[in-house]
C-alpha cells in the first residue's frame, strides 16, 4: 500500500508543483527534506521499536499516510508542500524503522526475506507509477491525493493483525548504546562512510529529477507514469531474478558499473533515448537493492538489528540531503549533465571500496 502511494507520488507530485509554479530550486529543495527528516525520526522509532515492538510503527504509519495525502491535496503555496513533505517522511520512517526489522527476527531466511520485500515494494510502486498518468488525466491532481489517502487509510486495519513480540523495558543507557557508533566495531563504521557516499550519488538523480527530466525532455504525464513505472518494474525484476544468484560483492561491482555507465549516457540523451535510459535505469536498481540488502544483513547484529539498519541508512541519507538540495540549482544552471556526472563519478567512490572489502 505505502509503496503504490510512493509510486504515484513521485509522477503526480512534482507535475502538480510545477503546475503549480514552484520552480526546481525550491522543489529540490523541498524534496531535501525528506530524508532528513526520514532518517532523524526512522532512528528514534528504530531504537524505540527494538525495546517496545514494532507494531505500534506499522499503525502509526497507516495514520500518518492519511494525514500527509490531506497535506498534499491542500498544498498551494512552497511552504504548505514543505509541510506535505515533513509529514510524508515521518510516515515513511515509521514503516522503514520496523519492516526489515520485523523480517529478520520472524524469518529463518533473512536475506531472502529482505530481497521479497524490496521486490514486493517494486512491484506495487511500478504499479503506482504505471497508474498516476492515466489517473491525473481521469480524475485531476487533487482526486488522485484522494486515492491516495484512501488506499493510505487501509494500512490500519491491516497493521492490526500483525503481531507485536514486545523485548523489554525500554533503556535509555542500552538505546544510547545501541546508537553510539564509536562503540561499533570498525568495518561497520567504515560502512557507515561508503553508506553516506553512496546517497551523495543517489540524491543527484533521486526524488523530483527523472520525473523532471522526462517532462523537460517533452513527454506528458501519461507516458512519464509509463516510463517511470516500467523501470521501477524491471528493477523489481531484476532485484528477484538474479540477486539471490549473485554473490554480494560481484553484485556490487556489477551494479556499480552499470549505474555510472547509465547516469553518464542520461546526462547526454534527449527524448527517446532520454527515456529508454530512464527505464533501462530499472534494472541496475534492482541489482543495486540486491547488494544494499546483502550488506544490511552482513553488519547489523540481532540484538540491535532496528538501530543497526538505521544508523547504516541514515548514512545514505544525510548524504542524499545534501545532493538533492544541490541538485535544482545544478539543473538551473546547467541542465541535467552535471547531476548526473555527479551522481556517476561519485559512486564509484562507493562501488569500488565496497567490493574489496565485501570480498574480505
Amino acid at each position: 500500500m505505502n509503496s503504490f502511494i510512493s509510486g504515484v507520488l513521485t509522477i503526480a507530485l512534482p507535475l502538480l508543483m510545477k503546475e503549480r509554479n514552484v520552480d526546481v530550486i525550491t522543489i529540490g529543495l523541498i524534496f531535501a527534506s525528506l530524508p532528513l527528516i526520514f532518517q532523524f525520526t526512522r532512528m528514534v522509532f528504530a531504537t524505540v521499536s527494538d525495546f517496545s515492538g514494532r507494531k505500534v510503527f506499522f499503525i502509526f504509519n497507516g495514520v500518518l499516510s492519511v494525514l500527509s495525502g490531506f497535506v498534499y491535496y491542500l498544498a498551494f503555496t512552497p511552504l504548505q508542500f514543505l509541510l506535505g513533505k515533513v509529514s510524508e517522511g515521518i510516515k515513511s520512517a515509521s514503516l522503514w524503522a520496523v519492516n526489515r526489522a520485523f523480517l529478520l527476527e520472524e524469518s529463518a531466511m533473512k536475506r531472502e526475506s529482505l530481497f521479497h520485500l524490496r521486490t514486493t515494494a517494486y512491484v506495487s510502486m511500478a504499479a503506482g507509477s504505471l497508474s498516476a498518468g492515466f489517473l491525473i488525466v481521469w480524475l485531476s491532481y487533487t482526486n488522485t491525493l484522494l486515492l491516495c489517502i484512501l488506499v493510505g487509510s487501509s494500512v490500519i486495519p491491516i497493521s492490526l493483525v500483525l503481531l507485536n513480540r514486545r523485548k523489554e523495558e525500554f533503556s535509555t543507557k542500552r538505546a544510547l548504546h545501541y546508537l553510539d557508533l564509536r562503540k561499533k566495531e570498525r568495518i561497520f563504521q567504515i560502512f557507515f562512510l561508503l553508506f553516506f557516499i553512496m546517497g551523495l550519488s543517489f540524491g543527484f538523480k533521486d526524488g523530483y529529477v527523472f520525473t523532471w527530466f522526462l517532462s523537460d525532455s517533452g513527454f506528458d504525464a501519461e507516458p512519464i507514469g509509463v516510463f517511470l513505472g516500467i523501470q521501477i518494474l524491471l528493477a523489481g525484476l531484476s532485484s528477484h531474478m538474479f540477486t539471490k544468484k549473485i554473490k554480494i560483492e560481484k553484485l556490487i561491482l556489477l551494479s556499480g558499473f552499470l549505474y555510472s555507465l547509465v547516469l553518464l549516457l542520461l546526462g547526454f540523451s534527449s527524448y527517446v533515448l532520454a527515456a529508454f535510459f530512464v527505464v533501462m535505469y530499472g534494472i541496475v536498481e534492482g541489482l543495486l537493492s540486491g547488494g544494499q540488502e546483502g550488506i544490511l544483513v552482513k553488519i547489523s547484529k540481532e540484538e540491535s538489528y532496528g538501530t543497526d539498519i538505521g544508523l547504516l541508512m541514515m548514512g545514505l541519507h544525510g548524504g542524499r540531503t545534501i545532493s538533492l538540495a544541490l541538485s535544482g540549482f545544478l539543473i538551473d544552471l546547467w541542465g541535467f549533465i552535471v547531476p548526473f556526472f555527479l551522481s556517476a563519478l561519485i559512486f564509484v567512490i562507493f562501488y569500488v571500496p565496497t567490493y574489496f572489502l565485501l570480498k574480505k
